[in-house]
């Protein structure tokens, strides 16, 4: 028993003493608020970049989406959804992410 407590313990100040764990990337949390347009669209925007210096190629619901948020400010249009729920992924600083999920 005293061996098994050594060892955790040994592990535990190892994993301080050296970092690990430490280059986990942060998921990057960018700021879009969504609107439906009308029966079949939705449009989102960015409110904040959250961390994220780029976002591009989203897709709804695995549909591709028109436009690009590249500015605060800027929209996308996604067509063809209905009232519902729905989730936007796009890739943010290159590495794809749910960006948006909820119902309108």
């Amino acid at each position: 028993l005293m061996v098994a407590i050594t060892v955790i313990l040994a592990a535990v100040i190892a994993s301080f003493v050296f970092g690990l764990g430490s280059n986990v990337p942060q998921q990057k949390t960018p700021g879009i608020i969504a609107e439906r347009v009308n029966a079949n669209s939705v449009k989102f925007t960015l409110t904040a970049w959250g961390g994220a210096a780029s976002i591009a190629n989203c897709k709804l619901d695995g549909n591709n989406c028109t436009g690009t948020l590249n500015s605060i400010g800027a929209s996308i249009t996604c067509d063809g959804h209905s009232y519902g729920s729905h989730t936007l992924v796009c890739e943010v600083d290159g590495v794809q992410q749910i960006v948006w999920k909820g119902a309108i």
